[in-house]
C-alpha cells in the first residue's frame, strides 16, 4: 500500500498545472452564480416594493428564505460531499439553483410561492459554498493553497458585483423578473460545463470508505491530467475513524471542538454584517432619498470592494499565514462601518467611497475565512466542517435582513444601522486572531 501522504506529495511538490487552474475556476465560476443569485433579490426589491406593495417587515422574510436554504444546504447537504464527491453534489446544486431561479421569474404574483422558490435556490447555493472552497484546497499545491480558496470564494462577490450593471439595463425594459431569467439560465450553463470538464477531488477519492481499485484508476487519471507521477496503489489508512462517515460529532471531538466551537461563531458574526449590507443597501439608499440606480450603484461598488480586497489578501497570504491578515481585515470593516455613523457622509462620492472600503475589508476577510477553515479540518471532515460552519453561520444571515427590517420600519436609519453592524465585526476579528494556520 501507499504511504497517505504520497497523492498530496504528488501535488505539493510540482507546479500549478492548467487543470489545476481549471478546477479554481469551476470553483469560482460557480460562486460566482451563488453571488448572481443572492443579490438579485436585494437589486430587485425596490421594484418589487413599488410592483407588488411588498412592505419593509415583508421583504425580510423574502431576503432570509434563501439564507434558511443555504443554512441547510450547506450544514445538511453540503457534507454529503464527503460520501457521495464533490463533483456530484457541484452538479445537483447547479440544476436546483438553475430551475429555480428560471421559476422565480416566471411566478404570478405570490408572496409565499417567491418565499419557496428564494429557500429552494439557497439549499443549493448552500452545498457550493462549502464545495467550492474544498475542491480548491484539495487541488491546489500546498503554497498555492490559500490563495486558491480565496481565487474560487471570490467568484461570490463578483458575481454580487457584476449583478448591478446588469440590473439596472435588465431592470428598466423587462422588469425585475428577467434577472432571475437570466440568472437561471446561466447557471444551468455553468453546470453544463462543470458536468463537461470537473475531475473529482484525488483526495476524496483516496479517503472514501468504499474504495477500489476503480478509485485508484481514476486518481491515476487524474494525476495525469494534472501532469503528476501516478500511484502504485491506494495509500494506506492510518486512523480506523477514517472509515467513519463524517458529521458534526466528528467535529467536536476533543481536538476540534475549540476550532470548531471559533470557526461557528466567527462564521455568525460575518454572515450577520455582510448579510444586513447585501439585502438592504439598496433600499435604505431609496429610504434617505437616493435613487433605485444610485442604491444599486452603491451595492456595486461594496461588492467590487470585495472583489479587490479577495484578491489582495489571496496574494498576501501566499507569504505569510491567513489568519492575522483575516483579523486585520475584520477590524478595519468594523472601524468603516461606525465611521459611516459618526460621520454621515451626505455625498455620494465619500458615501461610496467608503462603502467600497466596507466590501474590500470585510467581504474580502470573509472569503478568507473559507481558506482558514478548510485548512482546520482534514480531509475526511473537510467538507463537513467548512458545511457546518457556513450552515450555522448563516443563522446571522438569516436573522440579518428581518431583524433590519424590522428595525428600518421603527424608523432607524441608515447610519444607525451601519454602527449596530459595526459591533460583530469587532468579535469575528478577536476569534480569528487566535487561529495559527
Amino acid at each position: 500500500m501507499a504511504d497517505t501522504n504520497l497523492i498530496r506529495n504528488r501535488i505539493d511538490t510540482g507546479p500549478v498545472t492548467p487543470v489545476m487552474l481549471l478546477v479554481i475556476f469551476f470553483g469560482f465560476l460557480l460562486n460566482l452564480v451563488d453571488g448572481f443569485d443572492v443579490v438579485a433579490m436585494s437589486v430587485s426589491a425596490p421594484s418589487l416594493i413599488k410592483e407588488w406593495g411588498v412592505t419593509r417587515n415583508e421583504l425580510g422574510p423574502i431576503f432570509s428564505a434563501a439564507l434558511v436554504g443555504m443554512a441547510i444546504g450547506a450544514a445538511v447537504l453540503a457534507p454529503l460531499a464527503d460520501k457521495y464527491g464533490r463533483r456530484l453534489m457541484l452538479l445537483t446544486a447547479t440544476s436546483v439553483i438553475g430551475l429555480s431561479m428560471i421559476a422565480t421569474g416566471l411566478i404570478p404574483k405570490s408572496i409565499y410561492v417567491l418565499v419557496a422558490l428564494r429557500f429552494i435556490a439557497g439549499l443549493g447555493i448552500g452545498i457550493i459554498f462549502a464545495n467550492g472552497a474544498t475542491i480548491a484546497s484539495e487541488v491546489a499545491p500546498e503554497r498555492y493553497r490559500n490563495l486558491a480558496v480565496t481565487m474560487a470564494i471570490m467568484g461570490y462577490p463578483f458575481g454580487a458585483m457584476v449583478i448591478g450593471p446588469i440590473a439596472n439595463i435588465i431592470i428598466p425594459s423587462y422588469g425585475w423578473e428577467m434577472v432571475f431569467v437570466f440568472g437561471g439560465v446561466s447557471t444551468l450553463i455553468a453546470g453544463f460545463l462543470v458536468w463537461l470538464a470537473l475531475p473529482e477531488s484525488v483526495d476524496f477519492l483516496a479517503n472514501k470508505a468504499d474504495r477500489s481499485d476503480k478509485d485508484l484508476a481514476q486518481i491515476n487519471q487524474i494525476l495525469a491530467r494534472m501532469r503528476r507521477e501516478p500511484i502504485p496503489s491506494l495509500p494506506t489508512r492510518l486512523e480506523t475513524d477514517d472509515l467513519k462517515p463524517a458529521n458534526v460529532s466528528s467535529l467536536l471531538t476533543p481536538e476540534l471542538r475549540t476550532s470548531t466551537l471559533s470557526i461557528w461563531t466567527i462564521y455568525f458574526m460575518g454572515f450577520l454584517t455582510i448579510y444586513f449590507l447585501l439585502s438592504w443597501i439598496p433600499t435604505l439608499f431609496v429610504d434617505s432619498g437616493y435613487t433605485r440606480a444610485e442604491g444599486i450603484r452603491a451595492l456595486t461598488y461594496h461588492t467590487l470592494g470585495a472583489v479587490i480586497g479577495t484578491l489582495i489578501i489571496g496574494i498576501i497570504t501566499t507569504r505569510v499565514k491567513l489568519a492575522k491578515p483575516t483579523a486585520i481585515y475584520f477590524f478595519g470593516s468594523a472601524l468603516f462601518l461606525a465611521a459611516v455613523f459618526y460621520l454621515k457622509p451626505q455625498g455620494l462620492v465619500i458615501l461610496n467611497a467608503m462603502i467600497f472600503a466596507i466590501g474590500f475589508l470585510l467581504q474580502g476577510g470573509f472569503v478568507a475565512l473559507y481558506a482558514v477553515a478548510a485548512r482546520v479540518y482534514p480531509t475526511r471532515v473537510r467538507a463537513t466542517g467548512v458545511g457546518w460552519g457556513a450552515g450555522l453561520g448563516r443563522i446571522g444571515a438569516i436573522i440579518a435582513p428581518i431583524g433590519a427590517g424590522h428595525l428600518a420600519a421603527q424608523g432607524w436609519e441608515m447610519y444607525s444601522l451601519f454602527l449596530l453592524f459595526a459591533a460583530p465585526m469587532v468579535i469575528a476579528a478577536a476569534l480569528v486572531a487566535r487561529f495559527k494556520v
